[in-house]
């Protein structure tokens, strides 16, 4: 049985699978650093790594939520170039994929990140495609960096 994380920040709702998920913070503490992606709002510390916070307000279309949001979830996820952190409120919730519809989405614009459309309870949320997010919203943050020896890409 496949379970999902369901999670908003403002407007925007979001579904991950639960086997993707490695922990979810509360009141973490996020650096704003400079040189970062766009796509990269703050960098958060987990067991001694950095973590890149992730701009989901950017799949909206959207301008941030993340300054709004000083109290909430930060969502730690693991990809194949490492764990990426999402900003969420404090609405989570854990549903079972047998509880809802889930359509694959064809729509141009929901293309980038998206893989398909999750409904449960006639709220819809947005099937992530992890590993294509981490790639194309962090791939800047390591690259400029001489001392890490592009040790987050390698895992």
């Amino acid at each position: 049985m496949i379970r999902f994380g369901l999670f908003r920040i403002g407007g925007f709702g979001f579904a991950v699978t639960l086997e993707q998920i490695k922990k979810i913070l509360q009141n973490s503490t996020d650096y704003s650093l400079p040189h970062l992606p766009g796509a990269v709002a703050a960098v958060l510390v987990d067991g001694g790594e950095l973590v890149p916070l992730l701009d989901l307000s950017l799949l909206a279309g959207a301008e941030s939520q993340l300054s709004n949001i000083t109290q909430g979830y930060r969502v730690l996820v693991k990809s194949e170039y490492g764990i990426v952190a999402l900003p969420a409120d404090l609405s989570g919730k854990i549903v079972a994929e047998q509880k809802c519809e889930l359509s694959a989405t064809n729509e141009q614009k929901m293309n980038f990140g998206i893989i398909g459309k999750f409904i449960y309870q006639s709220e819809e949320y947005s099937l992530l495609d992890i590993n294509f997010l981490a790639l194309e919203m962090t791939q800047d943050i390591w690259q400029n960096q001489f001392d890490t020896g592009g040790a987050r890409r390698h895992k």
